[in-house]
């Protein structure tokens, strides 16, 4: 499919344009009523257009100045179809467009046999009149268009514009009465307009009518019949595009999870990888982890025993301090602080012992003391808690 391409249409000639191209694509001369022909040479000649805009000529347009009371575009479009006879020279229905104040119009039969047969050269997106396509294209001046008819030969139309506002427009007949058409219509011009006649650009016009976004359809050059059909093919249009859209969506979505998956497979297949090159390494590590663990283990151990504070060596002052009729039931350590339960013929004279040892701090008794006879002979409980101390420090603050 290739570029869109607006088609000027005039009585004896169509013209193709591209949308920067710097001359017609294609130029040749037609019959209006049997339109066929053309679109199989145009067919050769240019392939299948994306999208087509038709321009009509002024050879083939009626053009009115109605009086219209203030009404929306497409009551004001109704009314002039219904209406044309008033307005317009035309026998039967008729396909018209209305640009500020300004009303053309043209056989709509005719304009339908046209739209058939361009629709299978491509989609047809607008057909408008050509003054309105200048008016579209921002144009300001007066302006001479030339054309060809079979009945006079050539003749000539004007289109003033201002800044994109259509002032008037008007077909002028024959070519031989140019120069008086010409000087009625500059002699009518606002101050604002030029003030000369300049030939119309075509492919100007063209390009920009290609350039343009969609135009609504009450500015177009239609009957009732031709606007349902260009407003399906619209919604036709929207449709298919939001069906690629959609199908876009999917399609990207499904290709991000199957990356997202190929991406997961590449991670762990690289993760199995590295962790079998890093077994020797975290066993390596495992192991300093040990021998740092055993080390401190070591140096507290050692510690505590240049302290006196080591549970050997309490357990060795205990046994060494409490009397010979002592017995030890009970001994809990936390770390840091020690509890000894248990019985003696004397309980009370234990606390002072331990607490005039120079590796014991902090004794007291946590529980009361109970009597009671073992085998005869009487007994004493006694529940003593204390903290140990590091000698080494007191004998070196001694020396």
């Amino acid at each position: 499919m290739s570029a869109p391409i607006a088609l000027v249409l005039d009585p004896m000639r169509v013209r193709a344009y591209l949308i920067d191209s710097s001359e017609p694509v294609f130029d040749a001369s037609w019959d209006a009523n049997a339109p066929d022909d053309v679109v199989r040479r145009l067919s050769d000649a240019i392939g299948e257009p994306s999208r087509l805009v038709l321009i009509v000529g002024m050879g083939f347009l009626e053009i009115a100045r109605p009086e219209l009371p203030p009404m929306g575009d497409d009551a004001r479009q109704a009314l002039l179809q219904r209406d044309a006879d008033r307005y317009f020279p035309i026998d039967g229905s008729v396909a018209t467009a209305w640009r500020d104040g300004l009303a053309f119009a043209m056989s709509a039969a005719l304009l339908t046999s046209w739209s058939r047969a361009f629709a299978e050269l491509g989609p047809i997106d607008a057909i408008v009149a050509l003054p309105t396509a200048c008016a579209d294209a921002g144009l300001s001046g007066t302006f001479a268009v030339s054309y060809a008819t079979a009945l006079t030969g050539n003749e000539q139309g004007l289109v003033e514009l201002l800044h994109g506002l259509l002032i008037d427009a008007r077909r002028a007949g024959a070519l031989r009465g140019a120069a008086d058409a010409t000087s009625n219509s500059t002699s009518e011009s606002t101050p604002e307009s030029t003030s000369h006649v300049a030939t119309l650009n075509v492919l100007q016009l063209a390009a920009a009518s290609l350039h343009g976004g969609a135009r609504p359809l009450s500015s177009q050059l239609v009957d009732s019949t031709l606007a349902r059909q260009l407003q399906r093919r619209r919604t036709n249009r929207v449709w298919r595009s939001a069906a690629s859209l959609t199908a876009a969506v999917v399609l990207l979505a499904y290709s991000a999870d199957r990356w997202r998956e190929r991406s997961v497979v590449a991670l762990e297949q690289q993760v199995r990888s590295l962790s079998i090159a890093a077994v020797g390494a975290q066993r390596a590590l495992e192991r300093v982890d040990r021998a740092a663990t055993e080390r401190a283990i070591l140096a507290t151990a050692d510690s505590a025993a240049h302290s006196g504070t080591s549970a050997a060596q309490v357990l060795a002052r205990l046994g060494a301090l409490l009397p010979s009729d002592a017995f030890v039931q009970r001994l809990e350590w936390d770390g840091t602080a020690w509890r000894i339960d248990g019985s003696a013929a004397d309980a009370p004279r234990i606390v002072p012992l331990l607490d005039g040892d120079a590796r014991f701090s902090d004794v007291r008794a946590v529980a009361a003391s109970t009597r009671f006879l073992d085998a005869g002979k009487q007994r004493e409980s006694f529940s003593i808690a204390f903290r140990t101390r590091d000698v080494s420090r007191s004998t070196n603050a001694s020396r």
